[in-house]
């Protein structure tokens, strides 16, 4: 599971809050893989890159991103994104391979408001509900 992923991913159970800002699902990791970068000399990879973080940047839930991140053992992000930061291509790199590169392969995520627990096996969660969680 990228880190992408989980910063969209939230509890769905009838006993979550159906506020529009739920808490990020809290992960454990017990395995992560990080996936080499593209070629650095390739400049449409570059390019792609650096386009694909650029328009994502608006979109994540940036404390979410950081505790996913550090909770996989990166502790590369800064606390907040500047304007500055946002047009920097290293930067915009460096996100990208955050968001696409580092996986969970094996861990928990854990809802913070009712402590309800999604395993992680081989990259995939598994976020099945019992039918009395639905609502």
């Amino acid at each position: 599971m990228r880190l992408l992923t989980h910063n969209v991913m939230r509890n769905n159970s009838a006993a979550a809050s159906r506020s529009d800002s739920p808490p990020p699902l809290r992960i454990t990791a017990t395995r992560v893989r990080v996936d080499e970068p593209a070629a650095s000399d390739d400049p449409d990879a570059r390019r792609r890159e650096v386009e694909f973080a650029k328009r994502t940047l608006p979109i994540l839930d940036w404390e979410s991103l950081l505790q996913g991140a550090r909770a996989m053992g990166l502790d590369s992000l800064p606390p907040g994104v500047t304007p500055e930061l946002a047009g920097d291509e290293g930067f915009l790199r460096a996100l990208y391979h955050v968001l696409m590169n580092v996986h969970l392969v094996d861990g928990m995520l854990t809802c913070g408001e009712t402590g309800r627990e999604f395993p992680v096996t081989d990259g995939i969660v598994n976020m099945m509900l019992e039918e009395s969680e639905c609502g």
